[in-house]
């Protein structure tokens, strides 16, 4: 058996396969909505360096 903490809250989960848990890796939809809307008000976000060549790709 596995264990992991939900990404969200920081419950632990436990179990045999990931399809055990519906919302892997959160504990619930709540938490799993939560760090949706964290994405969405840029609370979290990946940050990476713009090049010109990136946004010469971009604009192909």
């Amino acid at each position: 058996m596995s264990k992991i903490k939900c990404r969200s809250c920081g419950k632990e989960l436990f179990y045999t396969s990931i399809s055990d848990i519906p919302t892997f890796p959160f504990c619930s939809e709540r938490c799993k909505l939560t760090d949706l809307g964290s994405w969405f008000d840029e609370e979290r976000r990946i940050d990476e360096p713009t090049t010109n060549e990136k946004l010469e790709d971009y604009n192909e």
